[in-house]
Protein backbone atom coordinates (compact mmCIF):
# COMPACT_ATOMS: atom_id res chain seq x y z
CA UNK A 1 0.00 0.00 0.00
CA UNK A 2 3.07 2.39 0.67
CA UNK A 3 4.61 1.95 -2.24
CA UNK A 4 1.75 3.98 -4.44
CA UNK A 5 1.77 6.72 -2.05
CA UNK A 6 4.75 9.20 -3.71
CA UNK A 7 3.69 8.56 -7.20
CA UNK A 8 0.05 9.47 -6.54
CA UNK A 9 1.13 12.79 -4.30
CA UNK A 10 3.50 13.87 -7.06
CA UNK A 11 0.54 13.80 -9.82
CA UNK A 12 -2.02 15.31 -7.03
CA UNK A 13 0.51 18.17 -6.95
CA UNK A 14 1.08 18.38 -10.85
CA UNK A 15 -2.76 18.71 -11.04
CA UNK A 16 -3.08 21.31 -8.55
CA UNK A 17 -0.66 22.92 -10.27
CA UNK A 18 -2.24 23.27 -13.50
CA UNK A 19 -5.30 24.02 -12.15
CA UNK A 20 -4.43 26.69 -9.84
CA UNK A 21 -4.04 30.28 -12.30
CA UNK A 22 -7.17 29.13 -13.94
CA UNK A 23 -8.93 28.92 -10.20
CA UNK A 24 -7.26 32.21 -8.74
CA UNK A 25 -6.45 34.50 -12.30
CA UNK A 26 -7.52 38.43 -11.64
CA UNK A 27 -9.27 39.88 -14.17
CA UNK A 28 -8.28 43.74 -14.73
CA UNK A 29 -11.27 46.16 -13.69
CA UNK A 30 -11.71 47.85 -17.04
CA UNK A 31 -10.53 47.06 -20.40
CA UNK A 32 -8.70 50.34 -21.65
CA UNK A 33 -8.42 51.59 -25.50
CA UNK A 34 -6.83 54.81 -26.69
CA UNK A 35 -3.66 56.60 -27.49
CA UNK A 36 -2.01 57.12 -24.20
CA UNK A 37 2.01 56.32 -24.05
CA UNK A 38 3.00 53.05 -22.52
CA UNK A 39 4.15 55.21 -19.08
CA UNK A 40 0.68 56.49 -18.18
CA UNK A 41 -1.01 53.34 -19.45
CA UNK A 42 0.33 51.67 -17.28
CA UNK A 43 0.21 53.88 -14.08
CA UNK A 44 -3.75 53.72 -14.53
CA UNK A 45 -3.21 49.95 -15.03
CA UNK A 46 -1.77 50.38 -11.70
CA UNK A 47 -4.03 52.35 -10.03
CA UNK A 48 -7.56 50.50 -11.12
CA UNK A 49 -6.14 47.03 -10.07
CA UNK A 50 -7.77 44.11 -10.83
CA UNK A 51 -11.19 42.42 -9.51
CA UNK A 52 -11.03 38.04 -8.95
CA UNK A 53 -14.74 37.68 -11.04
CA UNK A 54 -16.47 39.14 -13.79
CA UNK A 55 -19.34 41.86 -13.43
CA UNK A 56 -22.58 39.78 -12.58
CA UNK A 57 -24.59 42.11 -14.12
CA UNK A 58 -24.76 44.95 -16.48
CA UNK A 59 -25.46 47.36 -13.60
CA UNK A 60 -22.27 46.16 -11.58
CA UNK A 61 -20.78 46.55 -14.79
CA UNK A 62 -21.39 50.42 -15.28
CA UNK A 63 -20.58 50.84 -11.71
CA UNK A 64 -17.61 49.45 -12.14
CA UNK A 65 -16.73 51.19 -15.20
CA UNK A 66 -17.63 54.92 -13.33
CA UNK A 67 -15.85 54.15 -10.91
CA UNK A 68 -12.56 53.01 -13.31
CA UNK A 69 -12.99 56.38 -15.39
CA UNK A 70 -13.10 59.06 -12.59
CA UNK A 71 -10.03 57.36 -11.23
CA UNK A 72 -8.58 57.60 -14.72
CA UNK A 73 -9.32 61.21 -15.26
CA UNK A 74 -7.61 61.67 -11.81
CA UNK A 75 -4.20 59.69 -13.00
CA UNK A 76 -4.25 61.68 -16.26
CA UNK A 77 -4.69 64.98 -14.53
CA UNK A 78 -1.64 64.43 -12.68
CA UNK A 79 0.39 63.97 -15.61
CA UNK A 80 -1.06 66.78 -17.50
CA UNK A 81 -3.76 65.97 -19.42
CA UNK A 82 -6.08 68.87 -17.94
CA UNK A 83 -8.39 68.14 -21.32
CA UNK A 84 -8.64 64.10 -21.75
CA UNK A 85 -11.47 62.91 -22.14
CA UNK A 86 -12.70 59.37 -21.24
CA UNK A 87 -15.71 57.29 -22.91
CA UNK A 88 -17.20 54.10 -21.25
CA UNK A 89 -19.41 51.71 -23.13
CA UNK A 90 -20.50 48.16 -21.58
CA UNK A 91 -19.27 45.57 -23.81
CA UNK A 92 -20.72 42.06 -24.22
CA UNK A 93 -18.70 38.96 -25.33
CA UNK A 94 -19.86 36.25 -27.49
CA UNK A 95 -20.71 33.27 -25.36
CA UNK A 96 -18.31 30.42 -25.20
CA UNK A 97 -19.24 26.81 -25.98
CA UNK A 98 -18.05 26.30 -22.56
CA UNK A 99 -20.39 28.93 -20.69
CA UNK A 100 -23.75 29.19 -23.26
CA UNK A 101 -25.89 29.90 -20.67
CA UNK A 102 -24.10 33.93 -19.97
CA UNK A 103 -22.08 35.95 -21.99
CA UNK A 104 -19.36 38.44 -20.07
CA UNK A 105 -19.83 41.74 -19.66
CA UNK A 106 -16.92 43.91 -19.92
CA UNK A 107 -16.48 47.35 -19.32
CA UNK A 108 -14.64 49.15 -21.59
CA UNK A 109 -13.10 52.54 -21.60
CA UNK A 110 -11.86 54.29 -24.45
CA UNK A 111 -8.87 57.50 -23.79
CA UNK A 112 -8.12 60.01 -25.75
CA UNK A 113 -5.43 62.18 -23.72
CA UNK A 114 -5.33 65.02 -25.90
CA UNK A 115 -1.78 67.58 -25.31
CA UNK A 116 0.23 67.41 -22.48
CA UNK A 117 -0.03 70.54 -20.57
CA UNK A 118 2.95 72.53 -19.39
CA UNK A 119 3.56 74.77 -16.67
CA UNK A 120 2.93 78.19 -16.78
CA UNK A 121 3.54 81.19 -14.41
CA UNK A 122 5.01 80.13 -10.90
CA UNK A 123 5.31 82.28 -8.14
CA UNK A 124 5.60 81.44 -3.78
CA UNK A 125 3.90 83.93 -1.77
CA UNK A 126 4.41 84.38 2.21
CA UNK A 127 2.32 84.69 4.59
CA UNK A 128 2.22 85.25 8.39
CA UNK A 129 5.88 86.76 7.90
CA UNK A 130 7.36 90.24 9.00
CA UNK A 131 8.01 92.58 6.57
CA UNK A 132 11.46 92.74 7.98
CA UNK A 133 11.97 88.94 7.02
CA UNK A 134 10.18 88.90 3.95
CA UNK A 135 13.41 91.34 2.69
CA UNK A 136 15.82 88.44 3.32
CA UNK A 137 13.84 85.49 1.51
CA UNK A 138 14.11 84.72 -1.59
CA UNK A 139 12.34 80.85 -2.22
CA UNK A 140 14.10 78.39 -4.98
CA UNK A 141 11.91 77.13 -7.35
CA UNK A 142 13.07 74.35 -9.38
CA UNK A 143 10.11 73.87 -11.79
CA UNK A 144 10.19 76.07 -14.26
CA UNK A 145 7.96 77.58 -17.29
CA UNK A 146 7.21 74.90 -20.16
CA UNK A 147 8.03 71.71 -18.37
CA UNK A 148 5.41 69.10 -18.36
CA UNK A 149 2.43 69.86 -15.43
CA UNK A 150 3.25 66.98 -13.43
CA UNK A 151 1.25 67.01 -10.30
CA UNK A 152 4.24 64.78 -8.18
CA UNK A 153 6.50 67.22 -9.66
CA UNK A 154 4.44 70.94 -7.52
CA UNK A 155 4.07 68.44 -4.41
CA UNK A 156 7.39 67.61 -4.00
CA UNK A 157 8.59 71.02 -5.01
CA UNK A 158 6.33 72.44 -2.49
CA UNK A 159 7.50 70.31 0.22
CA UNK A 160 11.37 71.58 -1.11
CA UNK A 161 10.24 74.59 -0.28
CA UNK A 162 9.13 74.21 3.26
CA UNK A 163 12.18 72.56 3.70
CA UNK A 164 14.24 75.27 2.41
CA UNK A 165 12.04 77.86 4.80
CA UNK A 166 12.84 75.20 7.80
CA UNK A 167 16.69 75.44 6.80
CA UNK A 168 16.57 79.26 7.28
CA UNK A 169 15.31 79.12 10.60
CA UNK A 170 11.45 79.24 10.76
CA UNK A 171 10.94 76.09 12.75
CA UNK A 172 7.08 76.91 11.83
CA UNK A 173 6.40 76.43 8.23
CA UNK A 174 3.65 75.10 6.42
CA UNK A 175 2.59 74.52 3.17
CA UNK A 176 -1.38 76.67 2.80
CA UNK A 177 -3.59 75.27 -0.06
CA UNK A 178 -1.48 76.33 -3.29
CA UNK A 179 -3.89 77.90 -5.85
CA UNK A 180 -3.58 76.28 -9.69
CA UNK A 181 -5.22 77.71 -12.68
CA UNK A 182 -5.55 75.31 -15.93
CA UNK A 183 -5.96 77.27 -19.28
CA UNK A 184 -7.25 75.15 -21.94
CA UNK A 185 -6.61 78.09 -24.48
CA UNK A 186 -2.48 77.66 -23.94
CA UNK A 187 -2.74 74.63 -22.56
CA UNK A 188 -0.82 75.85 -19.59
CA UNK A 189 -1.07 75.11 -15.55
CA UNK A 190 -0.26 77.85 -13.78
CA UNK A 191 0.84 77.46 -9.74
CA UNK A 192 0.89 80.03 -7.19
CA UNK A 193 2.33 78.53 -3.66
CA UNK A 194 1.45 79.58 -0.34
CA UNK A 195 3.69 79.22 2.05
CA UNK A 196 2.65 80.03 6.40
CA UNK A 197 6.18 80.96 7.53
CA UNK A 198 6.14 82.18 10.89
CA UNK A 199 8.90 84.01 13.24
CA UNK A 200 12.58 83.54 12.39
CA UNK A 201 13.70 81.54 15.89
CA UNK A 202 16.70 81.00 17.42
CA UNK A 203 17.29 78.57 20.46
CA UNK A 204 16.73 79.09 24.00
CA UNK A 205 17.15 77.65 27.51
CA UNK A 206 16.21 73.99 27.91
CA UNK A 207 13.31 73.23 30.20
CA UNK A 208 12.84 70.03 31.23
CA UNK A 209 9.40 68.22 31.48
CA UNK A 210 8.08 64.69 32.29
CA UNK A 211 8.07 62.36 34.59
CA UNK A 212 12.09 61.54 34.43
CA UNK A 213 14.35 63.05 37.24
CA UNK A 214 17.15 64.49 35.47
CA UNK A 215 20.20 66.23 36.45
CA UNK A 216 19.36 70.14 35.77
CA UNK A 217 23.13 70.72 33.90
CA UNK A 218 22.76 67.34 31.88
CA UNK A 219 20.62 69.06 28.69
CA UNK A 220 22.86 71.63 28.25
CA UNK A 221 25.77 68.85 28.25
CA UNK A 222 24.30 66.99 24.99
CA UNK A 223 22.70 69.96 23.41
CA UNK A 224 23.51 69.83 19.56
CA UNK A 225 23.25 73.83 19.95
CA UNK A 226 24.08 76.92 21.85
CA UNK A 227 21.62 79.04 23.04
CA UNK A 228 21.52 81.91 20.30
CA UNK A 229 22.02 79.43 17.60
CA UNK A 230 19.47 79.85 14.70
CA UNK A 231 17.01 77.31 14.72
CA UNK A 232 18.12 74.15 12.12
CA UNK A 233 15.75 71.34 12.74
CA UNK A 234 18.30 68.46 12.65
CA UNK A 235 20.02 69.93 15.46
CA UNK A 236 16.38 70.44 17.07
CA UNK A 237 15.30 66.44 16.56
CA UNK A 238 18.80 65.49 17.35
CA UNK A 239 18.35 66.62 21.27
CA UNK A 240 15.39 63.87 22.24
CA UNK A 241 17.37 61.42 19.85
CA UNK A 242 20.42 61.85 22.05
CA UNK A 243 18.44 61.36 25.29
CA UNK A 244 16.68 58.14 23.71
CA UNK A 245 19.80 56.31 22.94
CA UNK A 246 21.11 56.39 26.54
CA UNK A 247 18.43 53.56 26.71
CA UNK A 248 17.74 54.89 30.09
CA UNK A 249 14.17 56.69 29.62
CA UNK A 250 11.11 55.55 28.31
CA UNK A 251 10.70 58.47 25.97
CA UNK A 252 11.64 62.15 24.90
CA UNK A 253 9.82 64.86 22.94
CA UNK A 254 11.08 68.34 22.00
CA UNK A 255 8.77 70.86 21.54
CA UNK A 256 9.14 74.96 21.21
CA UNK A 257 8.20 77.34 24.23
CA UNK A 258 5.23 79.74 23.44
CA UNK A 259 6.93 82.34 24.67
CA UNK A 260 9.01 84.47 22.40
CA UNK A 261 11.64 87.06 22.88
CA UNK A 262 12.17 89.83 19.83
CA UNK A 263 15.70 90.23 18.61
CA UNK A 264 16.69 92.93 16.92
CA UNK A 265 17.44 91.14 13.49
CA UNK A 266 13.92 90.02 13.63
CA UNK A 267 14.26 86.91 14.63
CA UNK A 268 12.66 85.28 18.08
CA UNK A 269 14.43 83.44 21.13
CA UNK A 270 12.56 80.50 22.26
CA UNK A 271 13.03 78.11 25.12
CA UNK A 272 13.08 74.62 24.37
CA UNK A 273 10.84 71.98 26.06
CA UNK A 274 12.57 68.37 26.72
CA UNK A 275 9.86 65.89 27.83
CA UNK A 276 11.39 63.02 29.38
CA UNK A 277 9.29 60.08 30.33
CA UNK A 278 10.80 57.87 32.91
CA UNK A 279 11.73 54.00 32.26
CA UNK A 280 11.80 51.30 34.70
CA UNK A 281 14.66 52.19 36.66
CA UNK A 282 15.30 48.48 37.93
CA UNK A 283 15.60 45.30 35.80
CA UNK A 284 16.52 42.19 37.17
CA UNK A 285 17.06 39.98 33.88
CA UNK A 286 18.94 36.12 33.33
CA UNK A 287 20.29 33.26 31.29
CA UNK A 288 21.00 30.02 30.91
CA UNK A 289 23.69 28.68 28.62
CA UNK A 290 24.69 24.93 28.09
CA UNK A 291 27.85 23.44 26.61
CA UNK A 292 29.03 19.96 26.62
CA UNK A 293 32.59 21.09 27.42
CA UNK A 294 32.02 24.28 29.31
CA UNK A 295 29.11 22.67 31.45
CA UNK A 296 25.93 24.85 32.20
CA UNK A 297 25.35 27.68 34.20
CA UNK A 298 23.25 30.60 34.81
CA UNK A 299 23.91 34.52 34.45
CA UNK A 300 21.79 36.93 36.50
CA UNK A 301 22.13 40.55 36.46
CA UNK A 302 20.67 43.57 37.91
CA UNK A 303 20.21 46.82 35.98
CA UNK A 304 19.44 50.50 37.94
CA UNK A 305 19.40 52.91 34.72
CA UNK A 306 19.41 56.66 35.39
CA UNK A 307 21.20 56.33 38.90
CA UNK A 308 22.04 60.15 39.43
CA UNK A 309 20.10 61.86 36.48
CA UNK A 310 22.71 61.68 33.93
CA UNK A 311 21.40 58.50 32.07
CA UNK A 312 23.87 56.56 34.20
CA UNK A 313 23.55 52.81 34.32
CA UNK A 314 24.77 50.75 36.66
CA UNK A 315 25.07 47.03 36.40
CA UNK A 316 25.58 43.90 39.24
CA UNK A 317 26.13 40.64 37.40
CA UNK A 318 26.72 37.30 38.88
CA UNK A 319 27.59 34.15 37.28
CA UNK A 320 27.53 30.61 38.36
CA UNK A 321 28.75 28.34 35.70
CA UNK A 322 30.19 24.63 35.67
CA UNK A 323 33.73 26.72 34.76
CA UNK A 324 33.04 29.99 36.75
CA UNK A 325 32.05 31.53 40.01
CA UNK A 326 32.09 35.25 39.76
CA UNK A 327 30.65 38.95 40.60
CA UNK A 328 30.82 42.12 38.56
CA UNK A 329 29.73 45.72 38.56
CA UNK A 330 30.26 48.07 35.57
CA UNK A 331 28.96 51.64 36.30
CA UNK A 332 28.74 53.69 32.42
CA UNK A 333 28.33 57.04 31.85
CA UNK A 334 26.99 57.96 28.23
CA UNK A 335 28.32 61.25 27.70
CA UNK A 336 31.09 62.02 30.49
CA UNK A 337 32.10 65.41 29.93
CA UNK A 338 30.36 66.29 26.44
CA UNK A 339 28.22 64.18 24.32
CA UNK A 340 30.97 62.38 22.01
CA UNK A 341 32.39 61.11 25.23
CA UNK A 342 31.70 58.02 27.38
CA UNK A 343 33.19 56.53 30.78
CA UNK A 344 32.95 52.90 31.77
CA UNK A 345 34.57 51.76 35.37
CA UNK A 346 34.39 48.10 35.86
CA UNK A 347 34.90 45.95 38.71
CA UNK A 348 34.72 41.86 38.87
CA UNK A 349 36.10 38.93 41.45
CA UNK A 350 36.32 35.62 39.96
CA UNK A 351 37.05 31.74 40.91
CA UNK A 352 37.49 29.94 37.29
CA UNK A 353 37.97 26.27 36.55
CA UNK A 354 38.78 25.12 33.42
CA UNK A 355 41.15 22.09 31.65
CA UNK A 356 43.40 24.55 31.22
CA UNK A 357 43.81 26.57 34.62
CA UNK A 358 42.36 27.01 38.10
CA UNK A 359 42.32 30.05 40.62
CA UNK A 360 40.89 33.39 41.42
CA UNK A 361 41.87 36.64 40.42
CA UNK A 362 39.85 40.14 41.02
CA UNK A 363 40.03 43.35 39.09
CA UNK A 364 38.65 47.19 38.32
CA UNK A 365 39.46 49.06 35.26
CA UNK A 366 38.29 52.12 33.41
CA UNK A 367 38.09 53.44 30.03
CA UNK A 368 36.88 56.24 28.33
CA UNK A 369 35.37 56.11 24.76
CA UNK A 370 35.86 58.82 22.52
CA UNK A 371 32.80 58.91 19.38
CA UNK A 372 34.56 60.34 16.17
CA UNK A 373 31.92 59.56 13.95
CA UNK A 374 28.36 57.31 13.83
CA UNK A 375 30.52 54.23 13.58
CA UNK A 376 33.38 55.26 14.82
CA UNK A 377 35.03 55.55 18.07
CA UNK A 378 38.51 55.63 20.11
CA UNK A 379 39.30 54.87 23.85
CA UNK A 380 41.77 54.53 26.33
CA UNK A 381 42.26 52.75 29.73
CA UNK A 382 43.43 51.20 32.35
CA UNK A 383 43.20 48.60 34.94
CA UNK A 384 44.66 46.52 37.89
CA UNK A 385 44.40 43.01 38.17
CA UNK A 386 45.40 40.33 41.37
CA UNK A 387 45.16 36.39 40.27
CA UNK A 388 46.10 33.28 41.76
CA UNK A 389 46.32 30.46 39.36
CA UNK A 390 47.52 26.67 39.72
CA UNK A 391 48.70 24.74 37.10
CA UNK A 392 49.79 20.77 37.67
CA UNK A 393 49.97 22.12 41.60
CA UNK A 394 52.30 25.28 40.75
CA UNK A 395 50.92 28.40 42.04
CA UNK A 396 51.38 31.37 40.62
CA UNK A 397 50.15 34.91 42.25
CA UNK A 398 50.45 38.24 39.12
CA UNK A 399 49.85 41.72 40.06
CA UNK A 400 49.20 43.55 37.00
CA UNK A 401 49.24 46.86 36.15
CA UNK A 402 47.71 47.24 32.51
CA UNK A 403 46.63 49.85 29.95
CA UNK A 404 44.42 49.81 27.07
CA UNK A 405 44.08 51.26 23.70
CA UNK A 406 40.91 50.55 21.44
CA UNK A 407 39.65 51.33 18.30
CA UNK A 408 35.70 50.49 16.94
CA UNK A 409 34.21 50.81 13.76
CA UNK A 410 30.38 49.16 13.81
CA UNK A 411 27.93 49.67 10.74
CA UNK A 412 26.26 46.84 11.96
CA UNK A 413 22.54 47.40 11.38
CA UNK A 414 21.29 45.07 14.54
CA UNK A 415 24.49 44.43 16.95
CA UNK A 416 22.60 41.15 18.03
CA UNK A 417 21.74 39.72 15.02
CA UNK A 418 23.28 41.66 11.84
CA UNK A 419 21.85 41.27 8.40
CA UNK A 420 24.60 43.75 7.10
CA UNK A 421 27.51 46.07 8.05
CA UNK A 422 30.94 45.34 9.77
CA UNK A 423 32.47 45.47 12.86
CA UNK A 424 35.97 45.92 13.40
CA UNK A 425 37.85 46.05 16.81
CA UNK A 426 41.59 46.75 17.50
CA UNK A 427 42.65 46.98 21.25
CA UNK A 428 46.54 46.79 22.73
CA UNK A 429 47.08 46.25 26.10
CA UNK A 430 50.55 47.09 27.71
CA UNK A 431 50.91 45.29 31.12
CA UNK A 432 53.46 45.03 33.67
CA UNK A 433 53.49 41.97 36.33
CA UNK A 434 54.40 42.44 40.04
CA UNK A 435 54.05 39.29 40.75
CA UNK A 436 56.53 36.33 41.35
CA UNK A 437 56.93 35.98 37.45
CA UNK A 438 57.80 40.08 37.14
CA UNK A 439 58.26 41.66 33.68
CA UNK A 440 56.68 43.77 30.89
CA UNK A 441 54.21 41.93 28.24
CA UNK A 442 51.76 43.07 25.65
CA UNK A 443 48.63 41.78 24.21
CA UNK A 444 47.60 43.14 21.03
CA UNK A 445 44.30 41.73 19.15
CA UNK A 446 42.64 42.60 16.26
CA UNK A 447 38.87 41.18 14.91
CA UNK A 448 36.74 41.91 12.14
CA UNK A 449 33.11 40.28 11.62
CA UNK A 450 31.05 40.75 8.02
CA UNK A 451 27.51 40.54 7.45
CA UNK A 452 26.03 40.23 3.95
CA UNK A 453 22.30 39.67 3.26
CA UNK A 454 22.48 37.33 -0.08
CA UNK A 455 18.95 37.07 0.00
CA UNK A 456 15.23 38.00 2.31
CA UNK A 457 16.13 34.52 3.77
CA UNK A 458 20.03 34.22 3.92
CA UNK A 459 22.78 36.04 5.32
CA UNK A 460 26.04 35.16 5.09
CA UNK A 461 28.09 36.34 8.32
CA UNK A 462 32.17 35.83 8.52
CA UNK A 463 34.28 36.09 11.40
CA UNK A 464 38.38 36.87 11.53
CA UNK A 465 40.79 37.17 14.67
CA UNK A 466 43.99 37.44 14.98
CA UNK A 467 46.21 38.04 18.42
CA UNK A 468 49.98 38.19 19.45
CA UNK A 469 51.69 38.87 22.85
CA UNK A 470 55.03 40.32 23.07
CA UNK A 471 57.47 40.89 25.81
CA UNK A 472 58.53 38.86 28.16
CA UNK A 473 58.84 35.27 28.40
CA UNK A 474 56.05 32.90 28.62
CA UNK A 475 55.81 32.43 32.36
CA UNK A 476 55.52 36.38 33.16
CA UNK A 477 51.79 36.06 31.44
CA UNK A 478 49.58 34.67 33.95
CA UNK A 479 47.31 32.01 32.66
CA UNK A 480 44.38 33.82 32.27
CA UNK A 481 45.77 36.30 29.39
CA UNK A 482 47.44 33.93 27.17
CA UNK A 483 45.59 32.64 23.84
CA UNK A 484 43.15 29.22 23.86
CA UNK A 485 40.60 28.26 21.15
CA UNK A 486 37.73 26.03 20.98
CA UNK A 487 34.45 26.25 22.98
CA UNK A 488 31.09 28.18 22.01
CA UNK A 489 32.72 31.55 20.72
CA UNK A 490 36.29 30.49 18.94
CA UNK A 491 35.98 26.50 17.16
CA UNK A 492 32.56 25.19 18.23
CA UNK A 493 33.31 20.96 18.04
CA UNK A 494 36.58 21.17 20.27
CA UNK A 495 36.56 21.55 23.96
CA UNK A 496 36.76 24.95 25.96
CA UNK A 497 40.45 25.97 25.85
CA UNK A 498 41.11 22.96 24.50
CA UNK A 499 43.46 23.99 20.99
CA UNK A 500 46.44 25.36 22.74
CA UNK A 501 50.20 24.63 22.82
CA UNK A 502 50.65 21.37 25.68
CA UNK A 503 53.38 20.85 27.51
CA UNK A 504 55.78 17.83 28.21
CA UNK A 505 52.95 16.31 30.24
CA UNK A 506 50.22 17.03 26.86
CA UNK A 507 48.46 19.74 29.38
CA UNK A 508 47.50 22.88 27.39
CA UNK A 509 49.31 25.72 28.55
CA UNK A 510 47.77 29.00 26.16
CA UNK A 511 49.66 30.37 22.93
CA UNK A 512 51.22 33.83 22.40
CA UNK A 513 49.43 33.88 19.19
CA UNK A 514 45.87 33.20 17.59
CA UNK A 515 44.09 33.11 14.22
CA UNK A 516 40.63 32.63 14.45
CA UNK A 517 38.00 32.02 11.08
CA UNK A 518 34.45 31.52 11.27
CA UNK A 519 31.87 30.90 8.41
CA UNK A 520 28.04 31.19 9.03
CA UNK A 521 24.89 31.13 6.74
CA UNK A 522 22.22 31.99 8.12
CA UNK A 523 18.39 31.11 7.33
CA UNK A 524 15.59 32.89 8.85
CA UNK A 525 11.98 32.80 6.91
CA UNK A 526 8.91 33.94 8.00
CA UNK A 527 8.48 32.21 10.85
CA UNK A 528 10.46 32.56 14.41
CA UNK A 529 12.72 30.19 13.90
CA UNK A 530 15.75 29.25 11.57
CA UNK A 531 18.68 27.66 11.45
CA UNK A 532 22.56 28.23 10.34
CA UNK A 533 25.65 26.29 8.97
CA UNK A 534 28.89 27.08 9.98
CA UNK A 535 32.42 26.28 9.81
CA UNK A 536 34.87 27.68 12.17
CA UNK A 537 38.86 27.45 12.10
CA UNK A 538 42.07 28.29 14.73
CA UNK A 539 45.94 28.10 15.16
CA UNK A 540 47.51 28.68 18.51
CA UNK A 541 50.67 28.47 18.50
CA UNK A 542 53.84 29.37 20.65
CA UNK A 543 55.37 32.51 18.36
CA UNK A 544 54.42 35.94 18.90
CA UNK A 545 53.59 36.62 15.69
CA UNK A 546 49.94 34.69 14.91
CA UNK A 547 50.46 31.96 12.24
CA UNK A 548 48.38 29.28 10.51
CA UNK A 549 49.72 25.67 11.55
CA UNK A 550 48.42 22.99 13.35
CA UNK A 551 44.82 24.41 12.37
CA UNK A 552 41.71 22.56 14.14
CA UNK A 553 38.57 22.61 12.14
CA UNK A 554 35.23 21.84 13.21
CA UNK A 555 31.47 22.23 11.11
CA UNK A 556 28.34 21.70 12.02
CA UNK A 557 24.58 22.78 12.15
CA UNK A 558 22.32 24.96 14.51
CA UNK A 559 18.86 26.00 15.09
CA UNK A 560 17.56 29.52 15.87
CA UNK A 561 14.59 30.62 17.23
CA UNK A 562 14.05 34.66 16.87
CA UNK A 563 12.76 36.66 20.02
CA UNK A 564 12.01 40.55 20.06
CA UNK A 565 15.04 40.32 22.39
CA UNK A 566 17.77 38.10 20.51
CA UNK A 567 17.77 34.73 19.24
CA UNK A 568 18.13 31.71 21.38
CA UNK A 569 20.71 29.54 19.29
CA UNK A 570 21.25 25.65 19.61
CA UNK A 571 24.32 24.36 17.71
CA UNK A 572 25.98 20.66 17.41
CA UNK A 573 29.41 20.55 16.03
CA UNK A 574 31.61 18.18 14.93
CA UNK A 575 36.18 18.19 14.87
CA UNK A 576 36.95 17.51 11.51
CA UNK A 577 40.50 17.18 12.22
CA UNK A 578 39.70 15.34 15.07
CA UNK A 579 42.76 14.28 18.08
CA UNK A 580 42.63 11.52 20.20
CA UNK A 581 41.38 13.25 23.11
CA UNK A 582 38.49 15.15 21.63
CA UNK A 583 34.82 14.34 21.61
CA UNK A 584 32.79 13.21 18.48
CA UNK A 585 30.70 15.92 18.74
CA UNK A 586 29.71 19.36 20.73
CA UNK A 587 26.12 20.68 21.65
CA UNK A 588 25.66 24.45 22.56
CA UNK A 589 22.70 26.11 23.74
CA UNK A 590 23.02 30.14 24.23
CA UNK A 591 21.52 33.60 24.38
CA UNK A 592 22.59 35.22 20.45
CA UNK A 593 24.74 34.71 17.82
CA UNK A 594 27.59 33.19 18.03
CA UNK A 595 29.33 36.19 16.40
Amino acid sequence: MHAYRFPLLILGLAVCSLQAPFAFAATPLVTIEGDLPPYTRQLVQDVLGTVDEAPASRAQARRRGERARGQTLTVLRSQGYYGATVELVIRQNPSDENHAERSALVPVLTVETGPQFQLGDLSVTLLDVSDQNAETLDPPLKLERGQPAISADIVSTELELVRWLKSEGYPDAAALDRKAVVDHADQTLSVVFNLSVGDKTRFGQIQLAGTAKIDEDWPELIAPFEYGDLFQEERFNLLPQRVLSTAAFGGAIARFSDDKTPQPDGSVIRDIILDVEAERQNTISGEIGLSTTEGGGVDLTYERRNVAGKAETLTVSATAKTNQIGLGLDYNIPYFMQWQRSLALQGEVAREDTDAFTGERASAGFIVSQRLSSNFSVGLGGGLEVSQFDQDGTNTTAYLFEGLGRATFDSRDDILDARKGVYVEARAIPVFNFGEEEGFFASIETGVSAYQSLSETLTLATRIKAGSLFGADQDTVPLNRRFYGGGGGSVRGFGFQSISPVNVAGDVIGGRSITEVSTEVRYKGESNFGAALFIDAASVGADDWPGWSDVRYGAGIGVRYHTPFAPLRADIAIPLNKRPQDDDFQIYISIGQAF
